[in-house]
């Protein structure tokens, strides 16, 4: 398995790819979000977005974990309220690749107002134990408020 890491982690609002590299239009990047004054709480946000640009060697094939996290203030998860397994397609090149790939978050059920962090992570191996463990490869927030 070829190593994987991110460079670009972007919650957005719809992410639109075109052309044959491909280039990447990120729209709706807004690190907050605002839910009506009479929300009651936990409220779905239909749909987010996360762009992740991955650089990568020898194909990079596997998968990512994406979660989403309420966050203490002191920046610790207080709850984990979205996780989703996605597959990354295996480039059969060898050799070093760039992979830019958008993960639509659907439905994600956030029981109340606070920052979010919204993580990416890969399953690596530890080789003296042989264990395995979750490693964060990139993370981005997003705060969700009542309107005043």
């Amino acid at each position: 398995m070829g190593r994987l890491r991110v460079q670009l982690c972007v919650v957005n609002a719809t992410t639109r790819q075109y052309g044959p590299n491909p280039t990447s239009d990120l729209l709706g990047v807004d690190y907050f979000r605002t839910v009506p004054a009479d929300t009651e709480f936990p409220r779905t946000v239909g749909k987010l977005e996360l762009f992740v640009r991955f650089f990568g060697t020898d194909g990079a094939p596997g998968a990512v974990r994406v979660t989403v996290a309420r966050l203490n203030p002191d920046g610790t998860t207080r709850d984990l309220v979205y996780l989703r397994r996605f597959d990354l397609a295996a480039a059969g090149a060898r050799g070093s690749v760039v992979l830019d790939k958008g993960f639509k978050l659907l439905n994600v059920l956030v029981p109340g107002e606070g920052t979010y962090a919204v993580r990416v992570l890969r399953r690596v191996r530890r080789g003296w134990g042989g264990r395995s463990t979750w490693r964060v490869l990139g993370v981005d927030y997003l705060h969700i408020a009542r309107a005043a």
